[in-house]
């Protein structure tokens, strides 16, 4: 890091003054580092009466980092993902240094990472704010370290808390597969065993009873709010935002339904509204972009209900804009979101509720959920799909127009969008200021100006010097990873039609 001009803080980087030893304070941000989403500690920075920042070193660097590795050889952090590796120490001009630790979030089964051996003393990172977790944030922490949050056997529930015109309509799904055929011959109490909806109680009585699962999956709506009281599906279509709400709405507490029902309902309605039909490719021949959308949507919405929180009080969401859908679950994600798009590892919060979706076949083999919803924005030449996540929630949204087209006149102006639009016209060209100034019909001075407000919004970026400038769509690495991994899937499937 340089320390000429020093970045203020935010959720990834604390400056602290620290002159002559480890700061106390320093290990709340070390926790919620942990907890959060890694970050860096800087200490020997201080802060001005302006809220600039000025590198002033530390006096004892040697007895700070002692202080610093006795206190986790100790174990005052529950868990540490520091190493060695992990501190930089820079030397000033003056002699003195700057000592970065790097702090790794840590692994969901280490959570929470607290002080002290006091599980109270747990905090995270909120903005350039080290908070200290309470209440349903730490329940969250807790519940993040905790695999299969679904197959507890619930006390006092039976099959009649099922809706059984549900079951029997999975069921009928179910014996459709030649894998299942041979369930036909069960009777309701043990096929419900055999799909994962009842167990024995192995860390209880023994008994035989609903899982929390099977439930949430098929329970009557009144039966899963005495369990889960702020269990909520929605579904609003806001495609039309003249109108003062929403077009339709589909909500389990207007309409009584558990997570297979509401499943069935808005499945049906997003394969009618998935955008898209075919295009043509370079020989004149008919490419179907449909089927990549509906595949999209499909696992959105299984990802949004396999991997929610239902213990969190707040409801799942799902959001057909005119521009894009947006999928929001409560809960952390349980791998990177910048793996999302490109992994085909899966952890699942939910191990009933994602075997029922899977063994009817819905929904790609475990982990390929997030390579199919990046490859339909390739097919379709959309945006690409975004995937956010926090202590408390996790939002996707697959959008269905292109890039140029997904800024709806808000953020950029028309002559910008014109450009945009010229440079994803051609995707693999990259474009000179004279190629856009013949496509566009500006001047040249008008394609300067805008060129530099598009590169200034970190829309587009510069490429080459002199007469080899070029103009492209900036693209973050968790994208580039993506497209590319997607490729020669797209390559195969171009083989085969040839």
């Amino acid at each position: 890091m340089e320390f000429d001009e020093i970045p203020i803080e935010n959720e990834h980087r604390e400056y602290k003054k620290a002159k002559n030893a480890f700061p106390k304070e320093a290990w709340e941000t070390i926790s919620a580092f942990e907890n959060t989403d890694g970050g860096s500690l800087f200490l020997g920075i201080v802060e001005n009466s302006n809220h600039s920042f000025a590198a002033e070193g530390v006096n004892e660097r040697q007895k700070i980092l002692d202080d610093f590795w006795s206190a986790i050889n100790k174990g005052f952090l529950s868990y540490s993902s520091i190493s060695n590796e992990s501190i930089i120490v820079s030397e000033l001009d003056s002699g003195k240094a700057v000592i970065e630790i790097r702090v790794d979030e840590a692994p969901d089964n280490k959570k929470p990472v607290f002080l002290n051996k006091d599980i109270h003393r747990t905090f995270i990172r909120e903005g350039a704010i080290d908070g200290q977790a309470k209440g349903e944030n730490l329940k969250a922490l807790i519940r993040l370290s905790q695999e299969s949050l679904d197959i507890e056997v619930l006390k006092n529930y039976g099959i009649d808390e099922l809706n059984m015109e549900d079951v029997n309509s999975y069921r009928k799904e179910l014996l459709a597969r030649e894998t299942y055929r041979s369930y036909e011959r069960f009777p309701m109490p043990e096929f419900l065993s055999k799909i994962g909806v009842i167990s024995k109680d192995f860390s209880g009585t023994g008994e035989l009873g609903l899982t929390a699962g099977g439930l949430l999956f098929f329970g009557n709506n009144n039966a899963i709010l005495h369990r889960f009281p702020d269990f909520q599906l929605d579904y609003f279509d806001k495609t039309q935002p003249n109108q003062d709400r929403w077009r339709k709405r589909i909500s389990s507490i207007e309409q009584n339904l558990n997570v297979y029902s509401f499943f069935k309902k808005v499945d049906e309605l997003l394969q009618v509204s998935a955008p898209g039909s075919f295009k043509l490719d370079d020989k004149g021949q008919r490419i179907d972009t449909f089927g990549a959308m509906s595949v999209a949507l499909r696992e959105g919405l299984i990802n949004m209900l396999m991997h929610a929180d239902y213990f969190e009080r707040m409801p799942l969401t799902l959001n057909n804009t005119i521009n894009y859908y947006e999928f929001t679950n409560p809960g952390k994600m349980k791998i990177a979101s910048s793996d999302f798009f490109t992994t085909n590892k899966s952890r699942n919060r939910n191990t009933v509720i994602s075997k029922l979706f899977l063994q009817a076949g819905y929904g790609e083999r475990a982990g390929h959920g997030g390579e199919k919803i990046y490859e339909s924005a390739l097919v379709n030449e959309f945006k690409s799909p975004e995937i956010t996540t926090d202590i408390s929630q996790t939002s996707l949204k697959i959008w269905k127009v292109d890039l140029a087209d997904s800024f709806s006149g808000k953020e950029v102006s028309d002559r910008e969008r014109n450009i945009i639009k010229v440079i994803i016209s051609q995707p693999g060209k990259l474009l000179s200021h004279k190629d856009i100034e013949s496509q566009t019909g500006y001047s040249r001075s008008v394609v300067n100006q805008e060129l530099s407000k598009l590169i200034d919004k970190k829309i587009i970026e510069r490429t080459g010097k002199a007469r080899a400038t070029r103009y492209v769509i900036r693209q973050t690495q968790n994208q580039v990873l993506a497209q590319f991994q997607a490729m020669p899937d797209l390559m195969r499937q171009m083989f085969k039609k040839m």
